[in-house]
């Protein structure tokens, strides 16, 4: 089951494309530990490939909050987070007035019954307290319907209660994911906007959708929804999908600091499926980890002849994806700080240049055609931007022998012509196209 080939080609040709999803249900399954549910990696690697083009906007808005959420979410800006149904996020947000946890206080009271039957618990949010059951619905799911039912009769004055799957909520914040949709899709002016969740709470964000927007619930049940998807697995055939046909569409953008988020965005989503970073890569002698290495070191390196200094906090060798995600924040905070991005190196390699024509020049094609290599370390494919692989095709075959002489790149691994330019290109720098892919 998908949504109609119509709809996602106005998604896919949108002008400003607004894409909100939320977590769990939709991009994550469910687990008795709420801190241990199984996230969807292609569905996080799609939505950061969508943040990093340009006119697309992402957020993820779920009723967790932001504590909550970073605990299992690994997608980082410029993903836009909003928490506990958008009363947490740094657009919209709400305030929690004293008379707020006056009325929380209450509710806690009234559930301390609930909270004394085994396997539930009472989950503290600062704008909810949430009865929990799924652990005694794994075993019991009379039984913990039969509570939750009873805990329905809670009343305290102005707190709002909401059954949703094995769960029932007390909210004292007016915001609910259409007041925050509302507000977003004001804020941003899509062409058109994408709403994807499973629970009765996305159900307010569905009916504030406008006509021409798309909105789709994930699973059974009725909705106000116009388009549906079966399953966790086919939400992110869906991101994916939309994906991939808005990089085909809108390419790669000119600017300098827009193409950066969209090649970084690029290899970010292949950090988030490593699982192994030990692993061999094409590139002979390194492992995953080591492409990142190598590009969080001769990069910070070079703009220190800038007079710029990269620093970072994370461990490379305990957590490279948090490393690589601090060097893409840090980055980005050079090419939009037009002091730095204007700077003149001198001396180095790149003396008399700007540090934005260095990164235009040498990073951003590094880190182009080492997602390739970082994808197929795990054993995945990736299909390069087919133009802007052809331009440093183009480039390195200018050089001639004095692209292999530099001991940086292998002999070229002859390919047919019409192979994509993706693999051609990374041929010619002495890749073996079918690397991590042979059985």
């Amino acid at each position: 089951m998908s949504i109609t080939p119509a709809a996602l080609a106005r998604l896919v040709d949108a002008e400003k494309l607004l894409v909100v999803s939320d977590f769990d249900g939709t991009l994550a399954g469910f687990s008795p530990d709420i801190y241990a549910v199984p996230v969807n990696l292609d569905s996080v690697a799609a939505l950061t490939r969508l943040a990093g083009l340009p006119d697309t906007h992402v957020a993820l808005l779920t009723g967790r909050h932001l504590e909550g959420l970073a605990r299992v979410c690994p997608l980082r800006d410029p993903v836009v987070l909003a928490g506990s149904h958008g009363s947490e996020s740094a657009e919209h947000a709400v305030a929690l007035t004293g008379e707020m946890r006056a009325k929380l206080d209450a509710v806690e009271e009234q559930l301390a019954e609930f909270a004394s039957h085994p396997q539930t618990y009472i989950e503290f949010k600062p704008f909810q307290r949430v009865a929990h059951a799924a652990a005694l619905a794994s075993t019991d799911q009379a039984t913990a319907d039969a509570l939750l039912e009873a805990v329905m009769s809670v009343e305290v004055p102005g707190v709002r209660v909401t059954r949703g799957k094995n769960i029932v909520e007390f909210s004292v914040s007016d915001a609910t994911k259409g007041t925050w949709l509302a507000a977003e899709i004001a804020r941003v002016q899509p062409t058109v906007a994408l709403f994807i969740g499973d629970d009765a709470t996305d159900e307010d964000g569905f009916r504030v959708l406008r006509a021409g927007d798309v909105g789709v619930k994930v699973g059974a049940g009725n909705t106000a929804a116009g388009e549906r998807v079966a399953d966790i697995p086919a939400v992110a055939e869906l991101l994916t999908s939309l994906a991939d046909g808005r990089a085909a569409r809108l390419g790669l953008p000119r600017p300098v600091a827009e193409r950066f988020e969209a090649v970084a965005a690029g290899f970010s989503a292949e950090v988030h499926r490593v699982h192994d970073w030990s692993a061999a890569t094409p590139c002979e002698g390194w492992s995953a980890r080591d492409i990142v290495n190598h590009l969080l070191t001769w990069y910070p390196a070079n703009l220190r002849d800038a007079g710029i200094d990269l620093a970072f906090t994370a461990d490379l060798q305990a957590d490279p994806a948090g490393a690589w995600f601090e060097f893409v924040s840090a980055v980005r905070g050079v090419l939009a700080d037009p002091a730095r991005a204007d700077a003149v190196f001198t001396a180095g390699p790149d003396e008399g240049g700007t540090v934005a024509r260095a990164t235009a020049g040498f990073l951003l094609p590094d880190i182009f055609m080492h997602t390739w290599d970082l994808a197929r370390s795990q054993g995945r494919d990736v299909e390069l931007d087919a133009d802007y692989a052809a331009r440093n095709l183009a480039g390195m075959e200018s050089v001639g022998d004095a692209l292999q002489d530099s001991g940086r790149f292998g002999p070229p691994v002859p390919v047919p012509a019409d192979q994509p330019a993706g693999i051609r290109l990374m041929a010619y720098a002495g890749r073996d196209p079918g690397f991590g892919l042979r059985a």
